[in-house]
């Protein structure tokens, strides 16, 4: 096939690794799904739904960058297993305190940051070993795999979550993610162990540096953290807008799970265009302002099929911002700061969301969950149409051509 995925699927340590990414993605989905849930129907509040995006995240706050320098000197392998070890026991143990009729909020905001804290150390080593799972030639297609399974997840996960939250209980979506967790390093105990080449003593700083110096650097991460803030809320103030359509938690599975469905066409449809030459640099205000236009619907919607629609839209581009900062990252950073490249960017991600979440459920608890979102598609748009006037062009350079 013209896109080269089958190909890059042939290479045995990157399709286990594959499979077990989209399980467990899909694994964190049935989880978010029963998590916001429980919370929303033991509050009400739709700041504390918000406020549980954050505990999830806010330990990428404190500990991504000590998780890409932790990519930089250490295996990748030990650095998952352990880390995805400890979301497992996170996840089984919200299952059990269900089981057994203890579960309460704080409860619930603990066992969320213990997970948290084992994503923010884990995910720069994860995505630091996929270029040494694959030919160079073939990174930028595997990112893009990588991006479309994490999105096959976000289109079942939230589905299945739906459903199995409604007719066998929250324990059981507790169950299945802390399952998932366990194939996912059962994966990588299997992998050789991978030669890492040199390990650098450059400090933290000198990663900062380049991040603020770098243009394209800067830009990546700055578009990124921008987008996430006024973006990511509409996932975790979904049982919000579910309850605003009259819907119960098989809506808010649908919800999530076709702004999946349109992420998954939004993969074919940017891996189709960049084949086609348009540049990086282009592609990400178009996303921007494409994701803005979904997020306008979401927020004037007084219907759950016009809520799906606009979620199907937004997600054709939400998928668009990771892939492209996540591959260009990677193609132009310098060998030895990769990991810690890869830390900031997981920064530029996860806080914002978290920190967006929080914002925008105070806002909607406020004035309402219409006007929350409308400020947010404001705010995107607005940033979309700066960023289409002010290019960055350096962003599509691979620094693998130049020698660098």
């Amino acid at each position: 096939m013209g896109i080269g995925i089958p190909s890059v699927l042939r290479i045995p340590a990157f399709r286990r690794v594959w499979l077990a990414s989209v399980a467990s993605n899909g694994g964190t989905w049935l989880q978010a799904v029963a998590a916001g849930w429980l919370v929303w129907q033991l509050t009400g509040s739709a700041v504390v739904v918000g406020a549980l995006a954050l505990a999830y995240r806010a330990p990428a706050l404190l500990f991504s960058t000590w998780g890409g320098k932790i990519a930089d000197r250490r295996d990748w392998r030990a650095v998952g297993i352990i880390t995805f070890l400890v979301q497992a026991l996170g996840a089984l143990l919200l299952a059990i305190l269900v089981w057994t009729g203890h579960i309460t909020v704080p409860v619930i905001f603990a066992a969320t940051i213990v997970i948290g804290i084992g994503f923010a150390f884990g995910l720069p080593s994860l995505l630091a070993l996929v270029p040494a799972l694959v030919p160079v030639g073939r990174l930028q297609d595997a990112v893009a795999l990588n991006a479309a399974g994490i999105n096959v997840a976000r289109m079942v996960g939230p589905m299945i979550g739906g459903v199995l939250l409604a007719f066998a209980g929250a324990a059981w979506c507790f169950m299945l993610n802390a399952v998932s967790f366990l194939a996912l390093v059962l994966a990588l105990a299997v992998i050789p162990r991978l030669n890492q080449g040199a390990r650098s003593p450059r400090s933290l700083g000198a990663a900062l540096r380049y991040a603020f110096t770098d243009a394209a650097a800067r830009r990546l991460l700055l578009g990124m953290s921008i987008f996430m803030v006024f973006a990511g809320p509409v996932q975790e103030l979904a049982p919000v807008v579910a309850n605003r359509v009259d819907g119960g938690p098989v809506t808010l599975g649908f919800l999530l799970g076709t702004m999946g469905g349109g992420a998954l066409l939004g993969a074919w449809l940017l891996t189709t265009l960049s084949h086609r030459g348009m540049p990086r640099h282009v592609s990400i205000p178009i996303a921007t302002l494409g994701f803005g236009a979904g997020l306008v619907v979401v927020a004037i919607s007084p219907w759950a099929w016009l809520s799906v629609l606009g979620m199907v839209w937004a997600g054709c581009f939400w998928i668009w911002l990771p892939t492209i900062t996540n591959a260009a990252i990677q193609m132009s950073s310098p060998s030895d700061l990769l990991g810690r490249m890869l830390g900031f960017y997981q920064l530029s991600v996860i806080a914002p969301i978290a920190l967006g979440s929080v914002l925008f459920g105070w806002i909607a608890g406020a004035i309402g969950i219409g006007w929350s979102l409308g400020i947010a598609a404001a705010c995107l748009l607005a940033w979309g149409l700066w960023s289409a006037a002010n290019p960055v062009p350096e962003i599509d350079r691979d620094i693998r051509t130049i020698g660098t």
